[in-house]
């Protein structure tokens, strides 16, 4: 019998001005296609073999040593893909199930995401502001989309967490998705459509993601009365031949939250990215389904190591110096759930930005009644020495130029970036601190509240320490004498200040030789 590929090539040369594809291009087609079959396929089997026989695996390989995929038997003979009518190389294997469903979104607080709308192909709207060029522009085979918005169990705040969009679509080849998916990641990063600054970047990475990243950016709203600065977020991860876009709207009152995005978007773009190749998405870390397979395929021997961080290296609220009140004892200081604040006021972008590989952060607040103090402290901790000097020269230039740029813009002055001594054991590398003064907000034009708040960076080898020490007032510093006239009026103030870094490295270098 004839090879059909053959007997295609001689009706396609037969036929000219036909749009078909050429033979090769039609065995390059079906080679991905089973290419991608047989990842999930291979995927599901080695989950299971690891889960009867892991350690027996473990064993059987080398350190170092990477499984690989066996050999075809040589009796295998490559299938081929029959052309549909118009001589193309059949149709995409894309699908409408191919798309993310509501639980592999990770939502904020109690919240949920719920399915708005499904397209077969990418709308009639933008699902993203950034993005200059669609993905059939792009020359997608096919493209589907689905909406989704936060569920109704979230009682407020629906405009901090938005929307989010999903777009799927198939290339002609592994090396045209990535071609993709680096154009418009650069697209995102940017914005040029919009006036917009970037907010900061992650990688996305696990499973079947090939490549992926995500980039944020804000800007200034023009629809009136807006109080909030618009920010829109950019996954674009690929996989084979197949591209997700994942954007997510929201109008931000402040600033971004990293801690919101890493645990949301990240995993979100990881679980969609599965789904996108017929994969079912990982189970969470503290699932039953992830801690039996964790504990059947990972013997004690190949666990991964301990983190560096935890919150043993976070200052607690007694060791922080109260507040003397007048006529009263001192206002003490309490520890807040995590808030979707920068730990720096002159902070220009996401800590993520640093590319740390661990960090840890708490916040306090002073109230009496109203909020009079706060404290935050992020602690980071880098792979190398070098990449932990990169990140405090970065952060020094915050201070130095003081941006704002994830605030309101309220900034009345930064003081210039002094070098402070900060006494503990082991001895801090090196340290500067530079105080913003800002706007309180206590409301009307009469109003004189201000936070004086001093920013301090420290640097222990690997190890950086963000402390944020700021007091609410106005029209004075939070001096005993108003206005301070002397060097030794702001002596107690900056007792204060230096007590609070102080107690705050003295955790963080505990565990340090």
């Amino acid at each position: 019998m004839s090879d059909p590929i053959s007997r295609l090539d001689q009706f396609r040369a037969d036929t000219p001005g036909a749009p078909m594809k050429s033979a090769a291009e039609v065995r390059q087609r079906g080679d991905q296609i089973r290419r991608r079959r047989r990842a999930v396929v291979v995927a599901g089997a080695a989950a299971l073999a690891a889960i009867v026989a892991g350690p027996i695996i473990f064993l059987s390989a080398g350190v170092g040593e990477r499984a690989l995929d066996p050999a075809p038997p040589p009796s295998e003979t490559p299938s081929t893909i029959t052309p549909g009518p118009s001589g193309s190389a059949g149709p995409s294997t894309i699908t409408r199930a191919n798309l993310p469903v509501a639980e592999d979104l990770i939502a904020p607080l109690e919240a949920s995401w719920g399915e708005t709308q499904t397209y077969d192909g990418e709308g009639s709207d933008a699902y993203n502001p950034c993005l200059t060029k669609t993905l059939g522009e792009s020359a997608a085979d096919a493209t589907f989309r689905r909406d989704f918005a936060i569920g109704p169990s979230l009682n407020a705040g629906v405009d901090d967490y938005g929307m989010m969009s999903a777009v799927v679509a198939e290339f002609r080849s592994p090396e045209a998705a990535e071609d993709v998916r680096a154009d418009l990641s650069a697209t995102a990063a940017s914005c040029p459509p919009l006036d917009a600054t970037p907010a900061g970047s992650l990688p996305v990475a696990g499973g079947v993601v090939s490549r992926g990243d995500i980039n944020v950016v804000t800007y200034v709203s023009n629809a009136p009365g807006a109080n909030a600065r618009p920010e829109i977020a950019t996954a674009v991860v690929v996989t084979e031949d197949r591209v997700l876009v994942l954007t997510r709207q929201r109008g931000a009152k402040e600033q971004v939250s990293s801690e919101f995005l890493q645990t949301s978007l990240q995993t979100s773009a990881v679980n969609a990215a599965h789904r996108m190749v017929g994969a079912e998405p990982p189970a969470p870390p503290d699932s039953p389904a992830s801690s039996a397979s964790g504990a059947a395929s990972s013997p004690a021997s190949s666990s991964a190591p301990a983190a560096t961080l935890s919150d043993a290296h976070l200052v607690v609220a007694e060791s922080l110096p109260g507040l003397p009140m007048e006529g009263e004892s001192s206002a003490a200081w309490q520890q807040i759930a995590p808030q979707s604040t920068p730990t720096l006021y002159c902070q220009g972008a996401w800590l993520s930005s640093l590319k740390a590989a661990e960090s840890v952060s708490r916040e306090f607040r002073l109230e009496n009644p109203s909020e009079i103090g706060k404290v935050n402290v992020t602690v980071l901790e880098f792979a190398t020495k070098s990449a932990a000097d990169g990140a405090y020269d970065m952060v020094y230039g915050w201070l130095d130029n003081c941006p704002a740029s994830m605030h309101d813009a309220k900034l009345f002055r930064a003081g210039t970036v002094e070098s402070v001594e900060i006494d503990t054991a082991p001895a801090v590398d090196r340290a500067a601190q530079a105080l913003a003064e800002y706007a309180g907000d206590c409301g009307g034009e009469a109003c004189d509240s201000t936070w004086y708040d001093h920013q301090t960076v420290a640097q222990i080898g690997t190890r950086l320490v963000l402390v944020t020490h700021a007091e609410a007032g106005g029209p004075c510093p939070p001096t005993t004498v108003c206005p301070p006239e002397e060097a030794s009026d702001y002596a107690e103030w900056d007792s204060r200040v230096a007590q609070t870094v102080e107690a705050t490295v003295d955790r963080v270098v505990r565990d340090l030789p």
